[in-house]
C-alpha cells in the first residue's frame, strides 16, 4: 500500500488520440456498470463509453470529451433518471477537485461496489476466486484522511495564496479552504494556513506543504526553495503551535525541524505497540481502517509462538512490530535505509528483540542474501501498486504455509495471486477494506494457503 500521494497526485494525459470508429450517440444513454476508475460505463455499437458522474442504472445525457480507437470519455451533464444510490455530494470543491470520485455514490454502495470490482477482476484476470469472502474493513465515511499534500502557489495579480489541490484533470491547483477527508486538526491547518501566508510580501520560495498527523501532536512540512524570511518563519511557527503542530521545513536533500521536534507517533491497541514516525516517512493515512486491518492480519495468520514470519516491504514495522508479539521470530525488508533504521528504533523502543530489519531492492535476485536462507512458514506481502511479482517467483523455495497479500491494486494481486496458485496455493480468505472513502481507491487483504 505505497502510494504517496495517491489521492491528490495523479498524473493525467494531454494527448487526444483520434478514433477510427466514430459513434454517434443518443440523446439519453443508459448506464449498465461502474468501472474501476469510478465511472459509469455504458455500450453503443460495440464501443464503450465511460462516463465521468454516472452510476449504474442511470439514464444521462452526456458531453463526449475524448474519442478513441476502442473507447470513448464523456462527462455527465444530466441525470434525467438517477440511481437509487445516488446521494449529494457533501463538499462544495467536488467535481472540480481532483481528490474525491465517488462522492455522488452512497457510502455503503461504494464498498459493496468497490468488493464486486475486485472480486470480478481476480476472477477475469487471475482466474480465481477466494474462498471465503469476509466482512469489509469499513471507515467513518468523512475526516479520515491524518495526513495530505497540498499545493502553495502566490498569484501574480493580488499576492494572494493559492492553497488547495490538483483540479480534476489538470495539473494545476484549485483554492481549497476546507476539506472533508481531512482530519480536523489538518482542515484546520488547511484553512489558516493561507491567511498568515498572505500576511507577508512574498512567500514564492514556498511550493507545498505535507501535513501528518499522530496520536497527539503532528507536523506542518513546508517545500521551500530557500529559507523563509524571519518575520514569516516567527508567523508560521506560531500557526503550527497553535494547532498542535511542530514546523519544518525540506530543502529537498534535508528536513529540518524550526523549533524542537514533534513527537510524531501512533499506537495499536491490539498489541499495545508505538510506532514512531518522522515527516516524509509513509504511513497508512486511515488511523482506523489501519486499526483494523492488523487486527485481521494477526487472525488470519494464527500466529503462534512456533512462528518464523517474513514481512516484505515492511515500512517502518507496521506489521512487523505487532506480529513480533505474538510470534518466536519476523525479518522485516524494507527498500528505503531511512525506514529501515526508523524499524529498529521502534522494535527497541517496544523492547522487541525477536524482530531484524534489512534493506533490499526487492525486484531483485535475493536468494544469495542471509536473510533469504533463513527458514519463514509464513510470509506478509505489503507492496505497491506495481505488486510484487518478481519476490514471490524468489518465494518458492520457502514452501510456506501461508501467505497474506495486502493489496492496493486488485490487477496487481490477479496477477500475483495466479502465481501463487501456481506454487500450489489457494485463495482462501478475502476482504475489501475503506481505507480511502469516498475515491475509487480500493484496498484488499487476501489469504493464500498451501493446499
Amino acid at each position: 500500500m505505497k502510494r504517496k500521494n495517491s489521492l491528490f497526485n495523479r498524473p493525467t494525459s494531454t494527448k487526444t488520440p483520434q478514433s477510427k470508429k466514430t459513434i454517434e450517440y443518443p440523446d439519453i444513454i443508459e448506464v449498465s456498470a461502474l468501472s474501476h476508475e469510478g465511472r459509469g460505463i455504458a455500450k453503443q455499437g460495440g464501443k464503450t463509453l465511460f462516463i465521468t458522474g454516472a452510476l449504474p442504472g442511470e439514464q444521462v445525457r452526456v458531453n463526449i470529451d475524448t474519442r478513441h480507437r476502442r473507447y470513448d470519455e464523456a462527462s455527465c451533464t444530466e441525470v434525467v433518471t438517477a440511481s437509487e444510490h445516488r446521494v449529494s455530494p457533501a463538499c462544495e470543491y467536488y467535481g472540480r477537485c481532483g481528490g474525491c470520485d465517488l462522492q455522488h455514490l452512497n457510502h455503503d454502495q461504494q464498498i459493496s461496489t468497490k468488493q464486486s470490482l475486485v472480486i470480478d477482476q481476480l476472477a477475469r484476470l487471475g482466474k480465481f476466486t477466494p474462498s471465503e469472502i469476509e466482512a469489509p474493513i469499513t471507515s467513518p465515511s468523512w475526516h479520515y484522511r491524518r495526513s495530505c499534500r497540498l499545493g502553495i502557489n502566490q498569484l501574480t495579480r493580488d499576492n494572494s495564496a493559492l492553497v488547495g489541490f490538483r483540479r480534476k484533470g489538470s495539473s494545476k491547483l484549485i483554492k481549497i479552504d476546507h476539506c472533508p477527508v481531512l482530519s480536523e486538526p489538518l482542515d484546520a491547518l488547511l484553512e489558516r494556513l493561507p491567511k498568515v501566508l498572505e500576511g507577508t510580501d512574498s512567500f514564492k520560495e514556498i511550493t507545498h506543504a505535507e501535513i501528518s498527523m499522530g496520536d497527539h501532536e503532528g507536523a506542518l512540512t513546508l517545500r521551500v526553495k530557500k529559507t523563509p524570511k524571519e518575520a514569516l518563519t516567527t508567523q508560521l511557527n506560531k500557526l503550527a503551535q497553535d494547532n498542535n503542530f511542530k514546523l519544518y521545513f525540506d530543502y529537498g536533500g534535508r528536513i529540518e525541524a524550526v523549533d524542537g521536534e514533534a513527537q510524531l507517533n501512533y499506537r495499536i491497541a491490539e498489541t499495545d505497540t508505538l510506532i514512531h514516525f518522522e515527516p516524509g516517512d509513509f504511513i497508512q493515512v486511515n488511523a482506523h481502517v489501519n486499526e483494523q486491518m492488523i487486527q485481521r492480519a494477526l487472525a488470519w495468520l494464527q500466529l503462534s509462538d512456533q512462528d518464523r514470519v517474513l514481512d516484505l516491504f515492511c515500512g517502518i514495522g507496521n506489521f512487523t512490530l505487532p506480529i513480533a508479539t505474538r510470534t518466536e521470530s519476523i525479518v522485516g525488508i524494507e527498500g528505503v535505509e531511512e525506514m529501515v533504521e526508523r524499524a529498529n528504533h521502534n522494535a527497541q523502543s517496544n523492547q522487541l528483540t525477536n524482530c531484524e530489519f534489512h534493506k533490499a531492492n526487492l525486484t531483485n535476485d535475493l536468494r544469495a542474501m542471509p536473510w533469504y536462507k533463513q527458514g519463514f512458514n509464513k510470509i506478509l506481502l505489503d507492496p505497491p501498486r506495481t505488486g510484487a511479482l518478481e519476490i514471490i517467483k524468489q518465494l518458492k523455495q520457502h514452501s510456506a504455509e501461508m501467505v497474506l497479500y495486502v493489496s492496493c491494486n486488485p490487477a496487481a494481486l490477479a496477477r500475483d495471486g495466479a502465481e501463487l496458485i501456481s506454487q500450489g496455493y489457494t485463495a482462501t480468505r478475502f476482504c475489501v477494506m475503506d481505507m480511502f472513502p469516498h475515491t475509487s481507491h480500493v484496498e484488499s487483504l487476501v489469504l493464500f494457503e498451501r493446499v
